[in-house]
């Protein structure tokens, strides 16, 4: 087994993305990091690490993808692939310490580097991912929901500040107008949740990638919680996705009992979890 890195996105997604697409829901976040660079939505970053794990004959056994500063993307690994990622790491990339993926498989990850590099493996956040494929919208919730325009901007990057305030406050901060500038500009992905004629809460999806969509950055000023917005949105995205014959997700912070609570009862299901580990 061994593991091989790429400069160019164009090469590095002809190999991995048919691979990705084979478990598209699993998969989704690094299909839609890449397939964001690909399209243009997302700058792609010049240093970005694009690795792959492959197996003896030559298969690929396993994807990373790190887009600095942020945590590094692994895919399900092959069994043997943890210490050979963290060997390559190591010698190559030894400023990569944060790992997302399975519990068991980053956790691998991050101890097998420590051991090379000196440290400590810490668990930063669990995560868990969900899905609906029947939405039970809150009943009683004052509003309606709307895509938002290019008339949105300055409130949805001013939300989008906040929501990295509060809710990624352990991760690196980046730019909070380029989540929303890149949605604007492709259309139907960022959704208001207007009441009493101004907006209440925000929700923003990825592009579809093989047939998934993940809704993520659901927000609502402190002010405005309490009264369902942010359910009555989700749900109401999470219909439409639905109707246009995508499948909706996300990941919720299971630290975040609320948030767990909200979502299920919209209908959505447990699927999976995933860990973020750091060598410190």
């Amino acid at each position: 087994m061994r593991v091989t890195g790429d400069t160019a996105l164009a090469e590095f997604t002809a190999a991995v993305m048919p691979w990705l697409r084979a478990e598209p829901v699993r998969n989704n976040q690094l299909l839609t990091l890449l397939q964001s660079r690909m399209d243009g939505i997302v700058l792609a970053e010049s240093d970005l690490l694009m690795l792959r794990v492959l197996g003896d004959g030559g298969e690929l056994a396993g994807v990373a993808v790190c887009p600095p500063p942020f945590a590094m993307l692994l895919s399900e690994l092959a069994e043997g692939a943890e210490p050979v990622l963290a060997e390559h790491l190591a010698e190559h990339a030894p400023q990569v310490r944060r790992f997302t993926g399975l519990p068991d498989q980053a956790q691998r990850v991050a101890a097998e580097l420590a051991r090379r590099v000196g440290g400590r493996a810490a668990l930063l956040a669990s995560y868990r991912m969900l899905d609906v494929v029947r939405v039970a919208p809150p009943a009683g919730v004052a509003g309606r929901p709307r895509e938002a325009t290019a008339a949105d901007r300055d409130l949805l990057v001013a939300w989008s500040a906040a929501f990295q305030r509060e809710a990624l406050a352990d991760h690196p901060q980046s730019n909070p107008a380029a989540p929303i500038d890149g949605r604007l500009a492709l259309g139907g992905l960022l959704w208001l949740w207007e009441a009493g004629g101004e907006p209440v809460s925000m929700a923003a999806m990825t592009a579809p990638a093989a047939g998934v969509v993940r809704l993520n950055m659901v927000y609502t000023p402190p002010r405005r919680r309490g009264n369902g917005y942010a359910a009555a949105l989700v749900a109401a995205v999470s219909a439409a996705v639905l109707t246009a014959g995508l499948r909706p997700t996300l990941f919720t912070d299971l630290a975040n009992p609320t948030s767990n609570k909200i979502y299920q009862a919209i209908g959505y299901r447990p699927l999976q979890d995933t860990a973020m580990w750091e060598v410190g």
